[in-house]
């Protein structure tokens, strides 16, 4: 019993409030981080998708939010005994493949591009046919029109692959991470309440669902919430932990900053900072994290 109260604070954490509903959102997929958890403990063999590209950003890029997740996963995952990889397409592929380099440099690294998408989904599917989990974080989906939409409303399909449909394809266990409603995953979620909610939310709301649904004020928090899951119920694991130190998710952040001009997605430029939150801010709800875990022992 404990150990399912300290998920479930880990839960609520990952879902603190940063001005986008993302605690009333967490309300009816509250038990997803337990059940995703336990899903993966046992070594899965899983494919991460992420990256969430702002065009109007100066310079375009894909934003901060999603990729720090996605690699702590993956590394997490790995250090499971899993094999994973991670998929992105064209447009974020550099700020993913920068995340990627500071953390987890062997993870292997899929990128679809905009234009051809089809093709090159034929030439993949069969490396995904046997995986037993598809984890998107912070990927944007499609809403009822079937276009890809931000924050602001914006029809961002131009410049974003479906990967929904390498989402939604097989029998894998699906578990989704996002914070605003727009992402793969939140399909699981009532279209009254993300309309409610979540500024343009009617407008916004991806259809496309899961099996476990994690809600963060962030995208990347909830990706820490599950590493943090994951350390508690895999304890023989150290390197679980370790992922979790506050200065391993600034050392991703930065380098893809300066490496890759990842930018804030709410800032729409390209800053140590995540969706309009400076780095002491957004370090509480890791720290949080980190301090729930290793008080579990």
């Amino acid at each position: 019993m404990r150990l399912a109260q300290t998920i479930a604070e880990l839960e609520r954490t990952a879902a603190r409030e940063v001005g986008r509903g993302s605690e009333r959102l967490a309300v009816p997929a509250a038990g997803g981080l337990l059940a995703a958890a336990r899903s993966l403990v046992a070594a899965p063999d899983a494919a991460v998708l992420t990256g969430f590209y702002i065009p109007a950003a100066d310079p375009p890029a894909a934003e901060t939010d999603g990729p720090i997740g996605a690699v702590q996963l993956a590394a997490a995952l790995r250090a499971l005994g899993g094999e994973v990889r991670l998929v992105t397409d064209a447009p974020c592929a550099p700020v993913v493949a920068a995340a990627l380099e500071a953390a987890a440099p062997d993870v292997p690294l899929d990128v679809a591009p905009v234009q051809g998408y089809d093709d090159w989904a034929d030439s993949v599917l069969p490396r995904y046919a046997a995986l037993s989990h598809l984890i998107a974080c912070e990927r944007v989906g499609p809403c009822l029109d079937g276009c890809p939409r931000n924050m602001r409303g914006e029809d961002i399909g131009a410049h974003t692959a479906p990967l929904d449909r390498l989402y939604a394809t097989g029998s894998a266990y699906r578990i989704g991470i996002g914070d605003g409603g727009n992402e793969l995953g939140m399909g699981r979620l009532p279209a009254e309440l993300v309309g409610r909610v979540v500024d343009r939310g009617e407008r916004i709301h991806c259809v496309v669902g899961c099996d476990a649904l994690l809600v963060g004020g962030t995208s990347n928090w909830a990706a820490a919430a599950l590493v943090g899951a994951l350390a508690l119920l895999r304890p023989e694991v150290p390197a679980l932990r370790e992922l979790l130190r506050p200065d391993w998710s600034y050392a991703v952040l930065t380098e893809m900053v300066t490496r890759a001009g990842a930018v804030d997605g709410v800032r729409r430029r390209a800053e140590v900072s995540v969706d309009g939150l400076d780095w002491p801010a957004y370090a509480e709800p890791l720290a949080r994290i980190a301090e729930l875990v290793a008080a579990a022992g």
